[in-house]
């Protein structure tokens, strides 16, 4: 896509979002719409909210498996390889 369509998107995209704002905001049909969508738009955020928590609940779990395989990864390099001698590590 070239920068020309770009311009001619976001030109149209402004447009069409300014128009609905413009309704919703400035005209009584529009405020009846508002009034209407209002307990879906409060059930939608706090359903968003609940998946931000979760999306960082399981960016921290992730980051603290890297963590422990890190560790591990580091702990295994330390012993020697004689060691093992046909024993599971540890860990296991």
């Amino acid at each position: 896509m070239d920068d020309r369509s770009r311009v001619m998107l976001s030109a149209c995209l402004g447009a069409l979002l300014g128009g609905a704002a413009g309704y919703l905001f400035l005209t009584e049909d529009g405020r009846h719409v508002r009034k209407r969508l209002e307990p879906g738009m409060d059930d939608v955020l706090r359903e968003i909210r609940g998946l931000r928590s979760a999306a960082e609940k399981a960016r921290l779990a992730a980051a603290e498996g890297v963590m422990v395989v890190e560790d591990l990864r580091r702990g295994l390099k330390a012993r020697p390889a004689a060691q093992w001698a046909g024993r599971p590590p540890a860990a296991y």
